[in-house]
């Protein structure tokens, strides 16, 4: 079984060779996945995309461990601004009982702010 160094490596390789075949630049950045830590979940060492890290760290900062599933699927799907936004919102209730509730909200609200602009 691979450490997850050696797999970081392998698609560090596999990402080098890619950018000299074709151009074409991946969101992915494979550089800072050695430094990034999450305790908290035994998922945590499969991680090897940047959507992935970007979920855990949402669930890691919003207390909500359980659901850090949820918050890796929205990383992938989700608007990135309506995400950072709804999460800016969050920190500024440092005594909130639930911050993954009023996350949630924020989200649904932002989506729906974007709808109806269209």
């Amino acid at each position: 079984m691979q450490s997850l160094q050696d797999i970081i490596k392998d698609i560090k390789k596999e990402d080098s060779e890619k950018q000299s075949n074709d151009n074409q630049k991946e969101l992915f950045d494979t550089a800072g996945l050695e430094k990034k830590k999450f305790p908290f979940s035994k998922k945590a060492k499969y991680i090897t995309k940047e959507y992935q890290a970007y979920g855990m760290k949402l669930a890691g900062k919003l207390g909500d461990t359980k659901r850090a599933s949820m918050y890796i699927k929205w990383a992938k799907e989700k608007p990135r601004s309506v995400l950072e936004r709804a999460y800016s919102f969050t920190i500024d209730y440092p005594n909130a009982k639930d911050k993954s509730r009023i996350f949630m909200w924020k989200v649904k609200e932002l989506e729906q702010e974007k709808r109806d602009e269209k």
